[in-house]
């Protein structure tokens, strides 16, 4: 096993990246797409490896856009050696300033307007002054969040994911998701409300991303904000705490749960299997976010499969939150989310799974193809179907091994892939049909294997396919190969039609004969 060169050990994957700056995977892999930040190296393994000039590179992304320059205008200015920046920025000065003489104009005939309307507009004035107190305690919030963050006592790479509560998590972000709490309490919103769940959901995912599904920290930020909020923003922490603790169906935890809840993030791997059985033996139910949010990115093997089995413990109520892991920027956490899924079973989460069979991680678009494969969902046939033939090897085995779960209810949808206009999933139709053993599939597969203007491999797949099915039909396929034209189908015909004709002396036959005294 080969080590690592010193330029690999230099640089960094995508993900220690992103913990670093706080920026997410997701919007480095698309400054990648855009060809604005292009990690200069591979690993070995084929992993993005960003070295230090693409950091500096990265740095000077972020300056270029926090004075307000679009991507595309980034990239010019790093690539293009005839781009003029000072006229570029005069530009965006000029656009500012008109911009603020709109708004200037626009207070200016509200404030008018105001004194002119006593119905309608009065409360349009109130919206307004509305809005801007809910921006006034967002920003507030915002700021007390940066300073509490700063009192605890984390590690440096805990303190680096909490460094930048503005950034987006998809297309949800802190400013965004304390407007609408704040608005919801200005309305008197009821934290039972399905609207307050719906915050409380955003909420958890936020909290995840940000601390990196790390629950010590979150539940250390939890407190801080119980003890430290200033009064006037306490009230939307009580009600968003509130709304979270009806989430988890009012599930509560004691001394022992909590503490079990701690030790899933000890250094010591042993604690953390130790906790991740007990909370699953018992079925807590209120550690299930916990149990998650360490599942996805526990980096130990023998733990990630213990709080597995935590998770799956829980039924059907692991499901949703699963469900969200889906949508992580990071690979680890889909990969883990649709490995649990698949132990569930639930064919509920077969439609949510079957955009990930095109997942641009590999392995994870291979455990989609499992998980869709334990569940026999019908549904989810036609999403299988579509990767018949794909270029990858592992794929097509998995798929095979998928598609085998269904029976009888896959063959016709294969049989019609027997006509499909590319070669290789003809041929992998054919070798699945073999590997499902139904005898009704023969006659066609027969027809394959006789036409001389198939190609050679599928022919060949349809032959093996024969040899692997029981029946009249089946016999009669590999039985008019042997007089074939081409010498090697004719080879392997005559071997099958010699297997086939040979008496099978079963190990259960034996048995028989053993206890009869043969």
């Amino acid at each position: 096993m080969t080590g690592e060169t010193g330029t690999e050990k230099r640089a960094l994957r995508i993900g220690e990246v992103a913990r670093r700056t706080g920026l997410t995977i997701r919007t480095l892999r698309h400054y990648d797409a855009l060809g604005l930040l292009r990690p200069s190296g591979r690993s070995g393994a084929a992993y993005r490896l960003y070295s230090p000039a693409d950091l500096t590179r990265l740095l000077h992304i972020q300056s270029l856009k926090g004075v307000g320059l679009s991507l595309p205008e980034i990239a010019r200015a790093l690539d293009d050696p005839a781009y003029d920046a000072q006229e570029v920025l005069r530009q965006h000065i000029g656009i500012l300033e008109e911009r603020i003489a709109q708004e200037q104009n626009l207070v200016g005939r509200l404030r008018a307007l105001q004194g002119v309307a006593e119905i309608g507009w009065t409360d349009v004035a109130e919206t307004i002054a509305l809005t801007r107190r809910v921006e006034g305690q967002v920003g507030r919030f915002m700021q007390a969040a940066q300073e509490i963050a700063g009192t605890l006592r984390l590690t440096l790479q805990q303190l680096q994911h909490l460094q930048e509560l503005r950034q987006g998590v998809g297309e949800d972000d802190w400013e965004s998701l304390l407007t609408d709490v704040l608005m919801a309490l200005e309305h008197g919103v009821s934290p039972t409300s399905p609207e307050a769940q719906a915050l409380a959901t955003r909420w958890g995912h936020l909290v995840h991303c940000t601390t990196a599904g790390q629950p010590d920290v979150a539940q250390a930020l939890g407190r801080a904000y119980e003890q430290h909020l200033p009064t006037e923003l306490h009230r939307a922490w009580t009600f968003i705490a509130e709304a979270m603790s009806r989430r988890q169906d009012g599930a509560t935890m004691t001394h022992q749960t909590r503490q079990q809840v701690t030790d899933l993030s000890h250094p010591d791997k042993n604690v953390r299997i130790r906790a991740a059985l007990d909370l699953g033996t018992a079925r807590q139910h209120a550690a299930l976010p916990s149990l998650i949010g360490r599942l996805s990115w526990e980096p130990d093997f023998f733990v990630r499969e213990n709080l597995t089995w935590a998770v799956v413990r829980m039924g059907p109520d692991a499901v949703p939150p699963l469900l969200e892991l889906l949508e992580s920027p990071d690979p680890q956490g889909r990969l883990q989310a649709v490995h649990t899924l698949s132990k569930i079973a639930d064919p509920a989460s077969a439609s949510a799974l079957s955009p990930l069979l095109n997942d641009p991680d590999d392995e994870v678009a291979r455990k989609a193809v499992f998980a869709l494969g334990q569940m026999g969902n019908p549904d989810a046939l036609t999403a299988l179907l579509a990767g018949v033939g794909h270029p990858d090897a592992e794929r097509r085995t998995t798929l095979g091994n998928a598609l085998a779960q269904f029976g009888s209810l896959a063959v016709p949808l294969l049989l019609e892939r027997l006509g499909h206009p590319h070669a290789p999933a003809r041929t992998h139709a054919a070798d699945i049909l073999g590997l499902l053993g139904d005898p009704a599939a023969a006659p066609v597969l027969t027809g394959v294997l006789l036409n001389e203007a198939e190609a050679w491999e599928v022919r060949f797949a349809a032959l093996s396919a024969l040899g692997q099915l029981p029946g009249e039909d089946a016999d009669r396929g590999v039985a008019q190969a042997t007089h074939l034209d081409d010498p090697k189908l004719r080879a392997v015909a005559q071997r099958l039609t010699a297997d086939r004709a040979r008496p099978v002396d079963s190990l259960q036959q034996r048995l028989r004969q053993r206890r009869s005294g043969g």
